[in-house]
């Protein structure tokens, strides 16, 4: 009995793993998005902190609340393309 609750907490905890890097993936697709179309030579150290930050944050997001973050995200990146 014991080794299936640490099973469960293994898979949940990979889980959880998997998300973040999927969050952190999507922030970076968004970050992405600004910067091709700006020039390189704009950037400066605060934008790059900036730019972190969000994908770290995105990351963390995803790791809380899943597939409602990265959907209500996905829902305002639509509503910018029309």
């Amino acid at each position: 009995m014991t080794s299936e609750n640490t099973d469960i907490k293994q898979c949940s905890t990979a889980k959880v793993i998997y998300r973040f890097l999927g969050g952190t993936a999507f922030g970076v697709l968004v970050v992405t998005i600004p910067i091709s179309l700006s020039s390189i030579d704009d950037l400066n150290l605060f934008h790059l902190v900036i730019a972190l930050f969000l994908i770290l944050l995105s990351g963390l997001l995803s790791s809380i609340w899943g597939e409602k973050f990265i959907d209500a995200v996905t829902g305002i990146l639509n509503s910018f393309a029309s």
